[in-house]
């Protein structure tokens, strides 16, 4: 008999209390008692809006036009949880797994920086246009494997020893990445939850991150304009339930339906998701992302806008500054 079906069909909480305990430790059975605190998305001024983070035992879906940040928010959670001691298991359906650790590594050189500074060490020696673009070349060639030898990295170690990209790789590579699981080769929300829920059996807490949800619905392109609304439907029902049965937190991005200039100047709703299905019934907690598109510049102004929270305030906003070739958001 497994686990799960030992503490089904009971009679009350003490019932079901008494099982849990005969078949996992107190503390295992503590821990589906008592729900987990929320976990911070890495932006304080987010936390603060939302209540306190991330919450577990449902999934938050973070929505934006394209270029507006959400699949850059998503990245900075993942990081955030590799910190905190939770397992991040970042399923990219659009972009490939070397750009998703780029990102992670330009969020940690960015961290790194930030600590520089705090010790006096001049702005200029770490502020450099060419980080992403060098950190996002040496993932390339690691995380493609088209390093076959330590010998070309020794090389580059040897030609440049103060690279602060350099430093912030080292250090990524032994503080980060080891708990950092990136998928970028499924294209099923199930598949993507059977995954989820191997890891949950062996004891592996994770935060599943959906990068984005209208490319996780199974179905092909012949049914793709006539069944949208019942393939997302469904991809939302197996996140939420999945979020609920593990008690995890879970991030799913979603795309927005596309808006004239008019409506873009109106407060956002559930109603904005692109094919929304039930996103916005399953979902514990919707933020969407507006990102004024007339402005230019390294850094743009962003609002979130907190359009649903079932454990914290809702309809509040907060407004950031989003760097998207460093991928910091304050």
């Amino acid at each position: 008999m497994n686990k799960s079906t030992i503490i089904d069909n009971v009679s009350s909480a003490a019932e079901a209390w008494r099982r849990l305990k005969e078949v996992y430790d107190f503390d295992y059975a503590m821990a589906h008692i008592m729900a987990p605190a929320p976990v911070n998305t890495g932006v304080p001024k987010l936390d603060h809006t939302l209540g306190g983070g991330i919450p577990a035992g449902t999934y938050t879906a973070i929505a934006g036009e394209g270029g507006s940040g959400k699949s850059a928010l998503a990245c900075v959670i993942a990081y955030e949880a590799a910190l905190s001691g939770l397992f991040p298991v970042f399923f990219s359906m659009e972009m490939p797994a070397e750009m998703v650790i780029g990102r992670l590594l330009s969020i940690h050189t960015s961290r790194i920086r930030e600590l520089q500074a705090a010790r006096g060490v001049p702005e200029s020696e770490w502020m450099r246009q060419t980080w992403w673009s060098t950190s996002h070349n040496l993932v390339r060639k690691i995380a493609g494997h088209r390093i076959a030898t330590e010998e070309e990295a020794e090389l580059y170690r040897a030609e440049h020893p103060d690279d602060p990209v350099l430093v912030a790789w080292e250090d990524f590579r032994e503080t980060i990445w080891p708990y950092v699981l990136v998928v970028a080769n499924i294209y099923s929300i199930q598949d993507a939850c059977e995954l989820v829920r191997g890891l949950y059996a062996r004891g592996i807490r994770t935060l599943p991150i959906v990068d984005y949800l209208q490319l996780g619905a199974d179905g092909d392109d012949a049914e793709a304009s006539v069944r949208e609304y019942e393939r997302i439907s469904k991809a939302s029902v197996e996140l939420a339930r999945l979020a609920k049965d593990c008690q995890i937190p879970l991030v799913a991005v979603s795309s927005l339906r596309k808006m004239g200039r008019e409506e873009r100047k109106e407060a956002p709703t559930l109603q904005m998701l692109h094919g929304s299905g039930r996103i916005g019934f399953d979902c514990g907690t919707a933020i969407i992302i507006k990102r004024d598109a007339e402005r230019d510049g390294a850094e743009q102004p962003i609002e979130a806008h907190v359009v649903k929270n079932r454990v914290g305030p809702s309809g509040t906003s907060c407004k950031l500054m989003f760097n998207g070739g460093l991928n910091m958001f304050r």
